[in-house]
């Protein structure tokens, strides 16, 4: 009988643990001041231009390769943005989609942030690209941008 409500109360607690977990971790569109794009793509598209792409290769610490996907985002719009996430396609000699990823680009947990009209480098690292990749740069778009 003990068993059966000490049971019953783990189960409450898990649930209850699980709840709180999800409220606190869920996006909810807005964060402490904080707001992520919610008008899909096409708005983030509109905001953020990515130009002078390019490819580089490296070692890591380990001997093997890294490939860095490179280039420059401009704020087009009129706010602050403070994260950048950019989506990268790595294509095969198909051209079939071989690696679809989505990846930090920029952020700025202090300050001003990126403001409109003002550029920033980026470089994102990738180190276990698939073998039937065809070494040529990847689709870049932006995927979603946090603005203040």
């Amino acid at each position: 009988m003990h068993l059966r409500k000490g049971f019953r109360l783990l189960l409450i607690l898990c649930s209850g643990l699980a709840v709180s977990l999800e409220a606190c971790c869920s996006k909810s569109g807005k964060e402490g001041g904080w707001s992520t794009t919610n008008t899909g793509v096409q708005a983030s598209k509109k905001t953020v231009e990515i130009s002078r792409v390019g490819l580089a290769k490296g070692e890591n610490y380990l001997g093997g390769e890294v490939y860095y996907v490179e280039g420059t985002l401009t704020n087009k719009g009129d706010r602050a943005i403070f994260r950048i996430n950019l989506a990268f396609v790595f294509k095969d000699t198909m051209d079939q989609a071989v690696l679809k990823e989505t990846r930090k680009a920029i952020e700025y947990k202090v300050g001003k942030g990126l403001e409109p009209q003002k550029s920033i480098r980026f470089q994102v690292a990738f180190d276990h690209l698939p073998k039937d990749w065809n070494h040529v740069i990847p689709e870049v778009e932006v995927n979603d941008v946090v603005l203040r």
